[in-house]
């Protein structure tokens, strides 16, 4: 006998009338906690674009917070083209993933960081994308974040890749048999796609289809370092995942809302190993040992940029929790069973609300 699903209070507000510009099959999903300014600028980021979707979904992790009463306020201000949906979860992004998945009733999935823009043509592009692949092949798209590529390669990396710690033939977007990935600011702009092994989940659009068979893994519910890394890597054993060049968005990082640094380094290793050992449980002795090599090799660089900053602890604190991390992995390695594939939420009956299956949103276009 399958588990109930969890009923999560919330509210679905419907758009103007005549929204005839949204795009009746595309969802725009944004899970958040104590964020409002960033939540209020995406929303009339979304609200201002030409390419519209259908409805955008909420998903609050904060145990108190009046960010439901402050959105009801907007959408009677703006009265914006789409539907809007908000419901208030159990905190932990890949839970608040799920739960937008489950409330959302379009074909395709635009997930969203809470302080991210997105340009003109964005939902357009990639919904273009999705549409031209005719055999359904690709089940993921990441969008280019045009702020963070094409940037000087920082002191870190360059030694990485002189040591050989990293190839330096790997492109960024794929993943090193090492557990290693290029930071995205080594791309380049580009036009089209490109085939990649994951996307930044700040900017990440997904069919439907995929989450049959797939769930976000809530072994990062916590602190979410590396969850789409690793979902990406699942998609990809059955979908082509890929990078759009046309979708432009802008990540404007908020400083609120991340761990201090020893959590940090210490999950920051220990994600990493969970995510290597998932993905590549049997690789070659040489990658093994780059992996373990890079352990050290951050301790001398943060030890290196403490002697440079002598009055900022900040990096040696990270170093202890990179190291109680890389102990954990070798006394006792993470382990985590996703539980089977099911829907798992439904927003709560009433006050506009619906507790059954999502409507699909194409029925809805145009009312």
């Amino acid at each position: 006998m399958s588990e109930p699903r969890k009923t999560l209070p919330g509210w679905r507000l419907a758009g103007e009338a005549g929204a005839a510009a949204r795009l009746g099959d595309c969802s725009a999903l944004i899970p958040t906690c104590d964020r409002f300014p960033q939540v209020i600028r995406l929303l009339e980021g979304i609200a201002a674009l030409p390419d519209q979707p259908a409805e955008v979904v909420i998903i609050d992790g904060a145990a108190v917070g009046d960010l439901g009463v402050r959105l009801r306020e907007w959408h009677q201000g703006q009265r914006p083209v789409f539907d809007l949906v908000y419901a208030r979860s159990e905190r932990g992004l890949t839970r608040q993933r799920n739960a937008a998945v489950d409330l959302s009733a379009g074909e395709y999935l635009y997930f969203f960081d809470d302080d991210t823009v997105p340009q003109p043509g964005y939902f357009a592009e990639i919904r273009q994308v999705f549409e031209n692949d005719r055999a359904r092949r690709i089940g993921l798209i990441g969008g280019l974040i045009v702020n963070e590529i094409d940037r000087p390669i920082i002191p870190r990396w360059q030694w990485r890749l002189k040591l050989g710690l990293v190839p330096k033939d790997l492109p960024p977007g794929r993943y090193f048999d090492g557990a290693t990935t290029l930071p995205l600011g080594m791309m380049k702009p580009f036009r089209g796609v490109m085939p990649v092994d994951f996307v930044s989940g700040c900017s990440s659009a997904w069919r439907r289809d995929v989450f049959r068979t797939m769930r976000f893994s809530e072994y990062f519910v916590g602190y979410s370092q590396g969850e789409d890394l690793e979902a990406s890597l699942r998609a990809a054993r059955e979908w082509q995942v890929v990078l759009c060049g046309d979708a432009r968005i802008l990540h404007l990082h908020a400083a609120g809302g991340r761990p201090v640094r020893f959590i940090r380094g210490k999950v920051d290793i220990i994600n990493k190993y969970f995510i290597w050992k998932r993905h590549r449980p049997e690789v070659s002795l040489k990658n093994k040992m780059l992996f373990w090599l890079d352990v050290p090799f951050q301790f001398v660089t943060d030890i290196g940029a403490w002697l440079k900053r002598p009055w900022d602890p900040s990096p040696l604190i990270r170093t202890a929790g990179l190291a109680c991390g890389a102990v954990e992995c070798i006394v006792s390695p993470p382990r985590f069973e996703d539980p089977p594939v099911r829907r798992q939420y439904e927003l709560a009956a009433g006050d506009g609300a619906r507790a059954d299956d999502a409507e699909p949103v194409q029925a809805r276009q145009g009312r």
